[in-house]
């Protein structure tokens, strides 16, 4: 989905606890990152994380392109979120 927004991703299937994953992308100087689990599965929410505050928020999967371009070009903040 975020593919077809123009927005580059990578999944990360290392098969890790996700505070390891988290810790390579906040190595990586990764803005955002989006989880997702079981929640995704269950009710098309999916979580996104933000590197600076290491805040999460949920939000509805058909969302997430919009927000994460939104959040990337400055058009919304992460209060906001």
């Amino acid at each position: 989905m975020l593919n077809a927004f123009g927005v580059s991703s990578k999944i990360d299937d290392a098969g890790q606890a996700i505070g390891r994953r988290y810790a390579r992308t906040d190595e990586c100087g990764i803005p955002y990152a989006l989880t997702v689990d079981q929640d995704t599965l269950d009710r098309d929410e999916i979580t996104i994380r933000e590197l600076d505050s290491m805040a999460q928020v949920k939000l509805p999967l058909a969302d997430a392109p919009h927000v994460l371009i939104a959040l990337t070009k400055g058009d919304l903040t992460w209060a906001d979120c």
